[in-house]
C-alpha cells in the first residue's frame, strides 16, 4: 500500500475514472434516411445512407457522406492531453464494391452540419476475396499510410472503438483502434494538423461500384469525449519528483513542497479537484480534512507542469 506507483500507472487509473461525456450516438432502430433522423449530409448524392431498423447501411457504389453533430462540442485545449473516442459494431457480408487498396468510412469530424472537411481518427477498410481487414489513421498529410489490423472473415462483426488523442504537452497527435480481441493498433502517420476542436461523427461512401468502400453495416454508433483536468499533468524523473513534493507518503496530514509551485492542485482519484494553493520552496500544505487515500498533486514549477501521486495515511 506504500508503493507509489509510477506516472504511467497513475494517469491509466484516474483515465480509467474520471469523468466522460457520451457526446454522440444511434443505434439505428429506425428505418429510412439518416438525414431525417438527426444525421446531416455534406457531401454526395443526399438520402442515399439509410437505416433498416436495426443498423445503418453503405451501398457499393454510393457517394453520400453524413454526419452527425455532438451535443457538445469538443474543443482542443493547449497544454493538455485531449482525448476523444468513438465505438461501433462493423459488418460486411462479401467483397462486392471493397477496394483492395484501402479507403475511410467512419471518422470524427472538426466541424458539423453541411460542410465538414477536415477528418480526425478515419477507420480504414480494404478487401480481399476472403474476409474485410479495417485500418486506422490518425489524420491527412505526409504518406499518410494507416496501421491495418488482421483480417477479419465476411459475414463476422467487428466490435471497434478508436480513439483519437491530442497531446498538447508533447506537441503529438495519435489515433488507435481496436478491433474485437485483436493487438491495439496505433497510428500517427498523418503530418497535417492536429484537430483544434471535434464536432462530429461522420459516415462516408466512396469509390465506385466495384472498388470502394463497398457494403458495410454500422450498428451501435457512440462517440465520447473527456475531460481533460486529470490528463494534463507531466512525468517525472525522481529528481525531480524530490523536489517537488517531498513526501509521497503522507503520514502527518502536511504535504511538504522542496520548491515554489504555483497552481497546486490536490485531485482524487475520480479527477475531483479537493484542494488548491500556491507554496513557496519547503513549505507544506495541511490536508487534514482529505480522506485516506491516494491523490495526485499538480502544479506548475519553472513554468513547467509537474505531477505526483501521493498516498494520505
Amino acid at each position: 500500500m506504500k508503493k507509489i506507483y509510477s506516472f504511467l500507472a497513475t494517469v491509466g487509473i484516474v483515465a480509467s475514472l474520471m469523468a466522460q461525456n457520451t457526446v454522440a450516438s444511434d443505434n439505428f432502430s429506425y428505418t429510412g434516411a439518416l438525414t431525417s433522423n438527426g444525421w446531416v449530409s455534406h457531401s454526395g448524392t443526399a438520402g442515399q445512407l439509410t437505416a433498416n431498423g436495426s443498423v445503418a447501411n453503405l451501398v457499393a457504389g454510393n457517394s453520400e457522406d453524413a454526419n452527425i453533430a455532438f451535443s457538445t462540442p469538443y474543443t482542443i485545449a493547449a497544454g493538455v492531453i485531449n482525448k476523444a473516442d468513438y465505438s461501433a459494431t462493423i459488418n460486411v457480408a462479401s467483397a462486392t464494391g471493397l477496394t483492395t487498396a484501402g479507403d475511410y468510412f467512419l471518422m470524427f469530424g472538426g466541424t458539423a452540419g453541411t460542410s465538414v472537411t477536415f477528418f480526425y481518427g478515419r477507420l480504414y477498410i480494404k478487401g480481399s476475396a476472403t474476409g474485410y481487414t479495417l485500418g486506422i489513421l490518425n489524420n491527412s498529410g505526409g504518406t499518410a499510410t494507416p496501421t491495418y489490423g488482421t483480417e477479419i472473415p465476411y459475414g463476422t462483426a467487428a466490435n471497434i472503438t478508436v480513439t483519437y488523442t491530442v497531446d498538447n504537452v508533447a506537441s503529438t497527435n495519435t489515433a488507435t483502434l481496436q478491433i474485437n480481441s485483436q493487438p491495439l493498433l496505433s497510428n500517427a502517420t498523418g503530418t497535417s494538423a492536429a484537430a483544434t476542436s471535434l464536432a462530429s461523427v461522420a459516415i462516408r461512401e466512396a469509390g465506385t461500384a466495384s472498388a470502394g468502400t463497398g457494403n458495410i453495416s454500422i450498428d451501435n454508433l457512440v462517440a465520447r469525449t473527456y475531460s481533460t483536468t486529470t490528463l494534463a499533468v507531466s512525468d517525472l524523473s525522481s529528481t525531480k519528483a524530490g523536489s517537488f513534493v517531498k513526501n509521497t507518503f503522507v503520514k502527518t496530514n502536511e504535504i511538504t513542497f522542496g520548491a515554489q509551485v504555483k497552481d497546486v492542485k490536490v485531485y482524487n482519484m475520480f479527477g475531483q479537484i479537493v484542494k488548491t494553493a500556491s507554496v513557496k520552496e519547503n513549505e507544506s500544505l495541511n490536508v487534514a480534512e482529505l480522506q485516506k487515500g491516494n491523490y495526485i498533486v499538480t502544479g506548475t514549477v519553472n513554468n513547467q507542469p509537474v505531477s505526483q501521486k501521493i498516498l494520505k495515511d
